[in-house]
């Protein structure tokens, strides 16, 4: 029998052997081709994803990472102080000696074109009124009656002026002038400190400190001689905030009696007393209203208030922070901080430098188409600046 052949059981294995790229002529350059294809496509996600994301959240004022705390956006501003505004020429008030006036000018206010101070020997001891051309510098002079000790926070309208006739130990007597007569009347008397008059004819509104921590929002009919307490201010903080009226409304701040620290701005509609409030989300000191648009602080002019404008009744916007002293237009809000005056515009959402650089500017007050300010730099001779700021 023929013998069968067995299989061997132990097959010799021979392994493929892999291809080693680097073993190749072609293998680095495959190997460089897949490392620029990977540095590409990072640089494209870099350009298209990451940029895009990093410059939204700069832009926006948000944290780079995490979730924004704040719903307030900031204004933009301008790198340097070319812009629009700084087309206007900056004049200065001529008064003291050589110019026909006292050595004190003080509390200035706008009406038509022109503006309204009280004057005197010094801010304790204004005995009468000036009224002055801004275009053309030139002043004429008011007389009044003084009864107290100073005249103090003069507006008008196209028939009467009004101020508040001082005592220095505070108290006195808010005086209506009627411009064609000449014969003034005592609309009001007051306890304590020295009110600040606001003005819309027929209505002038301010603030009258009644107790140690308690105010009242009064407003007076100077036709009718009328005179109504709006509201009652019970926390001092509140009663050191001045009121505003714009188109038939006041409004003022208060507490929030919802969130501990935080302030309401209450209108009140004078022609049928309706009120509404809006809820800031802080606190707030001083609103102002130039109508649908309003501005104010949330700390009492120091360096830890910042100014926050809004429109329509819209979320509040932050414009800047450190601000001392404020005002608002219908085109801008005029606002002070590091001795330097700023305006921040409506229209384009930005903030110009107005006050010349170098100078230490304080700023007091703007209304209608005018700034004004204290240009203190020289202690010994200070200087009432002022520019257009409108149109």
């Amino acid at each position: 029998m023929k013998g069968v052949k067995r299989m061997n059981k132990n097959l010799s294995y021979t392994p493929k052997r892999r291809v080693n790229l680097d073993a190749t002529s072609y293998g680095p350059l495959i190997k460089l081709v897949i490392a620029l294809c990977v540095l590409a496509a990072i640089v494209l996600v870099a350009v298209f994803v990451v940029m895009p994301f990093v410059n939204a959240r700069i832009q926006s004022g948000a944290p780079l990472f995490g979730v924004a705390t704040s719903t307030t956006e900031p204004a933009k501003q301008t790198a340097s102080p070319l812009n629009p505004i700084l087309t206007q020429e900056v004049k200065t008030v001529q008064f003291g000696e050589g110019y026909g006036l006292p050595t004190a000018v003080v509390d200035p206010s706008v009406f038509e074109g022109e503006i309204l101070f009280a004057t005197g020997a010094s801010e304790n001891a204004c005995d009468r009124l000036v009224r002055l051309n801004p275009e053309t510098g030139a002043f004429s002079n008011i007389a009044v009656t003084r009864v107290n000790d100073t005249i103090r926070y003069p507006v008008e309208d196209e028939n009467v002026i009004l101020y508040a006739d001082c005592k220095t130990a505070g108290g006195g007597s808010i005086v209506r002038l009627d411009k064609t007569t000449g014969e003034s009347a005592v609309l009001a008397e007051f306890a304590l400190g020295t009110p600040k008059l606001l003005f819309e004819s027929p209505y002038a509104v301010w603030t009258e400190r009644s107790q140690d921590a308690t105010a009242k929002v009064m407003v007076c009919d100077v036709t009718s001689g009328e005179l109504l307490t709006l509201a009652v201010l019970n926390s001092d903080a509140y009663a050191e905030s001045a009121p505003s009226i714009k188109s038939g409304q006041v409004i003022y701040a208060d507490a929030d009696t919802k969130i501990s620290g935080y302030s309401l701005i209450r209108t009140v509609l004078l022609s049928d007393n309706s009120r509404w409030d809006f809820s800031a989300g802080s606190f707030v000191h001083d609103p102002k209203s130039a109508g649908d648009r309003w501005a104010y602080l949330s700390g009492n002019h120091d360096k830890n208030s910042d100014l926050y404008v809004s429109v329509g009744g819209g979320a509040p916007k932050k414009v800047a922070s450190g601000v001392i002293n404020f005002d608002i237009t219908q085109s801008c809000v005029v606002f002070s901080r590091d001795e330097t005056v700023y305006a921040y515009v409506f229209a384009d959402d930005k903030t110009y430098l107005i006050s010349e650089t170098g100078t230490n500017a304080q700023f007091v007050m703007a209304g209608e188409d005018y700034a004004l300010w204290r240009d203190m730099s020289d202690p010994a001779q200070i200087l009432w600046k002022y520019i257009r700021v409108n149109g």
